[in-house]
């Protein structure tokens, strides 16, 4: 149980539990030729990306793998799950009891962190070994939500935030969307012009952004450059209270430079205590046709805190992205390397995840020093 987070104890028995289980795919080898095929500039197949159909057709689990699995769940009376397009995941409620009957050794506790409520196993589940080598991991049980340093709104800088005429601050505003396309020589003809231009980010743990907020910003930042004021799609539940300054400043600052380029946003909260919203995220992508080709994703967990089978796993998906053209990028985070720091004892690099995986593009920051 990673430290902040307080048990309080036991759920009960009926508590409804929301666990994904990740079939073992087929054709592993031939996605990863595949993808380093269409995404080599001197190969034959540069750019013959998959459509998801054809994605499915060759990751998909022999059909009596799957039977299998769904007797094993049907045979424990668990009847409410739904699987994805390329059906390598099986998403399913159940009672605690039936969990916990279901993957002997786990036992499902609630635990509270701030206003966070999760419910997950602190000890390790088993599985029959005949189903063993069908799945590669069951989620929902053990991975935490990662941590997030939060930022709120400037509280009180006394004078420094008087307005004068227009509405302008009298301070600087810092790292504006103009500041970066100066930076990064973006003129005002450099904006999306294609209607075929598509982008999105993804919200995680109760972040989100607000339409209202969104056209705001455009109409006091974006009059340098051609762009929208909308995001064209919201992809999951987008709650009404207060915006997050982290999902406002995704959805803004990607939508300035990535400027006139129809958005989209995931917006996965992670609502359910059981339920784990990156894993959330990766089930959409496997279960939508038609997606932005450009995914922005301020997400990571310690790598050292993952099994293999779970790295490997996500590996695999985004192994299927980049098999339909799809580019994925991760924020590296704000640790440079990072750093395990051990008391008394040598200090070791500690790696970033999904940001130290080879199959997504990872974006560090960039620190102005005069603006």
């Amino acid at each position: 149980v990673p430290p902040g987070w307080a048990h309080a104890g036991r759920v009960h028995p009926g508590h409804d539990v929301q666990l994904t289980f990740a079939l073992r795919q087929r054709g592993q080898e031939t996605l990863a030729q595949l993808v380093d095929a269409v995404s080599d500039p001197r190969s034959p197949q540069y750019g013959q990306f998959l459509s998801l159909e054809q994605l499915r057709d060759l990751v998909q689990p022999p059909p009596a793998a799957l039977m299998a699995v769904l007797a094993w769940l049907q045979g424990h009376g668990v009847e409410q799950c739904h699987s994805v397009t390329t059906l390598d995941f099986l998403e399913c409620h159940m009672p605690a009891r039936t969990a916990e009957s279901l993957l002997p050794g786990a036992e499902f506790h609630r635990y509270v962190k701030g206003r966070s409520s999760v419910v997950r196993s602190p000890l390790p589940y088993t599985v029959p070994t005949k189903l063993a080598e069908l799945l590669d991991f069951v989620g929902g049980l053990h991975r935490f939500p990662a941590e997030r340093v939060k930022v709120d709104r400037a509280q009180d800088l006394g004078p420094e935030l008087e307005h004068h005429q227009a509405g302008r601050a009298t301070f600087h505003l810092g790292v504006t969307p103009a500041v970066l396309r100066q930076r990064y020589n973006l003129t005002g003809g450099d904006v999306g012009q294609l209607p075929n231009n598509s982008q999105a980010c993804a919200q995680f743990l109760e972040q989100y952004f607000h339409q209202a907020d969104l056209a705001e910003f455009m109409q006091l930042f974006g009059s340098g450059f051609a762009h929208r004021s909308q995001v064209d799609r919201v992809i999951g539940h987008q709650g009404r209270g207060r915006a997050g300054l982290e999902a406002s400043l995704d959805v803004e600052y990607i939508m300035s430079s990535g400027a006139n380029i129809s958005t989209w946003v995931f917006s996965n909260a992670g609502r359910h205590e059981s339920q784990e919203p990156f894993l959330a995220w990766l089930l959409l992508l496997s279960n939508t046709s038609s997606l932005p080709w450009v995914h922005s994703v301020s997400y990571g967990d310690d790598e050292d805190s993952l099994s293999r089978a779970y790295l490997q796993r996500v590996n695999i998906e985004f192994m299927k992205a980049a098999a339909r053209g799809l580019t994925i990028l991760f924020a590296s985070g704000d640790d440079g390397a990072g750093c395990w720091r051990v008391p008394g004892g040598n200090h070791t690099f500690r790696p970033s995840f999904p940001a130290s995986s080879p199959y997504v593009t990872t974006v560090g920051g960039t620190s102005f020093k005069n603006p």
